[in-house]
């Protein structure tokens, strides 16, 4: 009886040193997981041609989707962020843009987007992007014209 006391004492220090070595490390990795967010915020408008010589690179792309003849670069962030870790740009307006890495998937980064107002959401949605990939999305009007945002995000 005393043996079998301890035979199940010493398994289960056994399981625990196991389980130590083995599933601790794997926590530590996903836990140091974090997503490179690179957001470039852009005053769009029809009302000029001008283009800024920062955004020259991603004209085509804004042009096959958006019908603005005039692109400024406001912002051009880099932000690390955790999952589930805010990211904050401020935006004309007193708006904040909050960019929030939820999840990866399938080699995708999900996030989720939302524009405040003196601290309420006036705008808010979920994407899906492509690891290593960027985006453009369309936001709230703002002079003569919106705001775009492009977006790349890069697992780490």
């Amino acid at each position: 009886m005393f043996s079998s006391i301890r035979l199940i004492r010493l398994t289960a220090i056994a399981a625990g040193v196991i389980w130590f070595w083995c599933g601790c490390p794997a926590q530590t990795a996903s836990a140091q997981n974090h997503v490179i967010t690179h957001v470039k915020v852009i005053q769009a408008s029809t009302r000029s041609r001008s283009v800024d010589p920062a955004l020259r690179q991603i004209v085509p792309e804004l042009e096959s989707v958006f019908r603005y003849t005039g692109y400024a670069l406001l912002h051009d962030k880099t932000l690390t962020l955790g999952f589930q870790q805010p990211g904050r740009i401020h935006l004309p307006d007193r708006q904040t843009l909050v960019l929030t890495p939820a999840r990866s998937q399938g080699g995708r980064i999900q996030y989720e987007i939302q524009i405040l107002k003196k601290g309420t959401a006036v705008f808010q949605t979920r994407v899906l992007l492509k690891n290593n990939r960027s985006m453009t999305i369309g936001g709230p009007r703002s002079g003569h014209g919106v705001l775009l945002f492009h977006i790349t995000g890069n697992l780490q």
